[in-house]
């Protein structure tokens, strides 16, 4: 009896091995360099159960979120999903990806909750990235107090009569 339960426990394991999914069978995706950005936030809600989601981006993963955490990830511009899941005894939970559009001048804030015991991504509103500009040239101020005359300012050009100037 004790030969036929151990030969049917290994079967089992071997044939269920081989339906593990691997991390292996998917390269590592960087989410650090890209040219837009998304901020993922898992909102604390009363109806969740307080598990950690992992979230994912065009279905590969790209980070874990505690509740009342956030994460910024660089993705390319253009469309994206941006869904997740969350273990469970039994495998793990899937939670329905949400699509975004990104752009190079906006930042995208996607929030994770928890409503009525559905979860769900949504999209939230857009925050515009600050511009990096070039700086102004600025003129060269004299210091307070200091009074400058016609005689004191230099000129690019050269001139072959001296400045006449009075000072009071």
């Amino acid at each position: 009896m004790i030969n036929r339960f151990t030969l049917v426990a290994f079967a089992a394991t071997f044939a269920l091995t081989g339906c593990v999914k691997h991390a292996a069978d998917k390269p590592a995706t960087d989410f650090s360099t890209g040219a837009t950005v998304v901020n993922v936030s898992h909102l604390e809600a009363l109806s969740a159960d307080g598990s950690s989601i992992y979230v994912t981006v065009d279905g590969n993963d790209a980070g874990e979120l505690a509740k009342g955490e956030s994460i910024m990830l660089h993705v390319p511009a253009g469309k994206h999903q941006v869904g997740g899941y969350a273990r469970s005894l039994v495998g793990h939970v899937t939670v329905p990806p949400v699509q975004i559009t990104t752009t190079t001048n906006n930042m995208k804030h996607v929030a994770y909750t928890v409503k009525a015991t559905k979860p769900a991504f949504t999209e939230l509103p857009d925050e515009p990235l600050p511009q990096t500009q070039e700086k102004p040239k600025t003129p060269t101020v004299a210091p307070q107090g200091a009074t400058t005359t016609p005689a004191d300012t230099t000129t690019t050009q050269t001139s072959a009569t001296p400045a006449n100037t009075t000072t009071p």
